[in-house]
């Protein structure tokens, strides 16, 4: 659902396929909830230098482009705008677990046999990774409110939650789970309790048509991410050239009961050995 200003169009809604499901037999179509977003906007284009004064510092920002409606929410959405009660004094917020931030700046794809490359079977020469282990894992973890006085905290109720995790652009990256030592491999065959949940994650190894990849349902294993609470949650960089070296992307990891929001920087660097 997209929030136009003008005169002619206040409200423009897209159903989901989910939506239109419900519509056909016979549901009814009444919003009950919404969220507010600001995809749309860069806040560095606020500019406290313009010579026309303290008024026309966001006006580049006031005439920004509104996005129309998406019915892909992993399209849409990511920076979801918060309103708290008076007196709140400390809200949710995530941290980054013990130099997750290094490692997903650091990541690089070898150009020669000797890089550590990891196969994904069932496919035809196939790779992702580069370096040792062939990616990296990462994590969070909340900051600690209870110290807050007064503050009604939300530390331990928060503490064990579950998150989604948005890659933007998986053309560059993919979020797999971790692989085989033994193999160096990521194994798709086979019958196992997870076979069914690689498909969220198989699709993007691959096919660089996806612009974003998003898994959501990850939980932490201490400081890590593992996915289907048993494997580790990689990042592994997928091929890139020379030319094109280093190439950057993001991670958004949201709290799915929280809502707090954490972004990581990906870069990924061209080594020819």
């Amino acid at each position: 659902m997209g929030y136009l200003n003008n005169s002619t169009r206040v409200l423009d809604a897209i159903l989901t396929k989910k939506g239109r499901e419900l519509l056909s037999s016979g549901g009814n179509f009444n919003v009950t909830k919404f969220a507010l977003g600001d995809d749309e906007i860069d806040y560095q284009l606020w500019d406290t230098t313009h010579t026309r004064g303290t008024d026309y510092y966001g006006a580049v920002i006031d005439n920004l482009p509104a996005l129309e409606p998406f019915n892909d929410p992993s399209e849409i959405m990511k920076y979801k705008l918060v309103t708290r009660s008076d007196g709140t004094q400390a809200m949710a917020i995530l941290q980054d677990t013990g130099g997750s931030a290094i490692g997903l700046a650091a990541l690089k794809w070898y150009a020669s046999a000797e890089g550590n490359r990891i196969a994904v079977s069932n496919f035809t020469s196939v790779e992702v990774g580069g370096g040792v282990g062939g990616g990296t894992t990462f994590g969070v973890s909340h900051v600690n409110n209870r110290g807050v006085v007064g503050g009604h905290s939300d530390y331990n109720l928060y503490a064990g939650e579950s998150f989604t995790i948005t890659l933007l652009d998986s053309s560059v990256a993919v979020l797999a789970p971790s692989f085989n030592t033994d193999l160096d491999a990521i194994q798709t065959t086979g019958t196992n309790a997870w076979a069914g949940r690689d498909y969220l994650w198989v699709p993007f190894v691959d096919n660089v048509q996806h612009i974003s990849q998003t898994i959501s349902g990850i939980t932490l294993d201490g400081t890590q991410f593992i996915f289907d609470n048993e494997r580790l949650l990689y990042l592994y960089p997928k091929q890139i050239k020379s030319a094109s070296s280093p190439v950057k992307t993001s991670i958004l990891v949201t709290g799915d009961q929280s809502g707090a929001m954490i972004e990581f920087d990906v870069t990924i660097t061209y080594a020819a050995s």
